[in-house]
């Protein structure tokens, strides 16, 4: 919430100026966290706002009354606060109680100050939602930082990437004959499309992740030949646990992409998990590249598992450890005929192999 982007233009003390926001008083109160008694209360409950005040914070000070000890301005810092090994279950609890609302408290600003350089100033992304820009005395304030928040993260920098975009990515294209990938996916700038394209560089296509506006999920037959299809990746849940996590969504998407009918399967078992993987195999896209996980979901000896135990990444998890380990031996998998055979078929369907390609599939597996 705190970060910012490099390169970026930023905002100066003569954009507030000019926009009716002046003084250090100003300044302090737009780029301190915001933390009053009531929001406090909010946060813990009376009883443990009392004790999280006398320690984290020196009261009669900063923009809401109540401004952090410099030991724990910094987020790292409460990131790490943690109990005493063996203590009792209602400390763990209350520690991270305190934890997270201490997090919430020292994100609730508006601008961040850049460290290199204090008179540089960023928009907090997503200020809107935070309760220092909610309770901003002055209506035109909160209009001026809304439209400077937009500007910063979807407008002002399309000219500044683009020419450091058609600087930088030619070297690392040049320094290497690997085939390069852009992770183009979630917050993509409007400059980064055409940039890929006059470049020649491929894009990643993943479901659940539309590209498009107004739609829940891409359509594989719709991607571009300059595209990786992918049904998951690390950065997301496995097919089997993002299809039975939302009984909603999952018939959303049994329906409109799948084709079903009838009452939807309540797990993504092989012949929703074969559906998936034949659309993306059909798929224009020069690649389609499948995690493990989503081969598993093919053969049901291999998808007993509790699908949550095949996330790799969380990124809303900021300690989420990268633990995941395949249940099935390398050798067993090459061995595999029906497997093997299973993926030949499927790519026999698709014409991305030939009959004459399929002795070469099986002695690789």
């Amino acid at each position: 919430m705190l970060g910012y982007f490099r390169p970026s233009i930023p905002i100066t003390a003569k954009d507030l100026e000019v926009r009716g926001m002046s003084g250090p008083e100003v300044l302090e109160r737009l780029t301190e966290p915001y933390v009053t008694k009531a929001l406090l209360k909010k946060l813990f409950g009376p009883e443990l706002a009392s004790e999280v005040s006398a320690r984290y914070f020196i009261e009669g000070e900063g923009p809401g009354g109540y401004r952090l000890w410099p030991e724990y301005y910094s987020e790292k810092v409460l990131w790490e606060l943690k109990e005493r090994p063996g203590s009792p279950d209602w400390l763990v609890e209350e520690i991270a109680k305190t934890r997270k609302g201490l997090l919430t408290l020292r994100q609730n600003l508006i601008l961040v100050r850049d460290p290199e350089d204090p008179q540089r100033l960023y928009p907090r992304f997503g200020l809107m939602g935070t309760s220092s820009y909610k309770e901003l005395p002055d209506a035109g304030w909160r209009s001026a930082l809304s439209q400077l928040h937009d500007d910063y993260f979807y407008k002002r920098h399309d000219a500044l990437w683009r020419s450091h975009a058609l600087k930088t990515l030619p070297a690392i294209m040049a320094a290497s004959d690997m085939l390069i990938c852009g992770e183009d996916l979630g917050f993509v700038p409007n400059c980064l499309p055409p940039v890929m394209q006059e470049l020649g560089l491929i894009g990643l296509r993943i479901q659940r992740m539309p590209t498009g506006p107004c739609i829940e999920f891409n359509n594989p037959a719709t991607y571009s030949y300059l595209s990786v299809a992918s049904p998951s990746c690390h950065d997301v849940s496995p097919l089997r646990q993002w299809y039975e996590e939302d009984p909603e969504r999952r018939e959303r998407f049994y329906y409109t992409m799948l084709g079903g009918g009838g009452t939807p399967p309540t797990s993504a078992c092989p012949e929703v998990a074969r559906l998936v993987v034949q659309q993306h195999f059909n798929c224009p896209s020069v690649w389609c590249i499948l995690p493990i996980q989503d081969v598993f979901a093919l053969m049901p000896r291999y998808s007993q598992r509790p699908a949550k135990e095949e996330v790799i990444n969380n990124p809303t998890v900021t300690k989420h450890y990268w633990r995941y380990r395949i249940h099935v031996n390398i050798e067993d998998l090459c061995e595999d005929e029906q497997l093997i055979s299973l993926l030949q078929d499927l790519l026999l369907l698709s014409d991305r192999a030939k009959l004459q390609d399929l002795p070469a599939l099986a002695a690789t597996g």
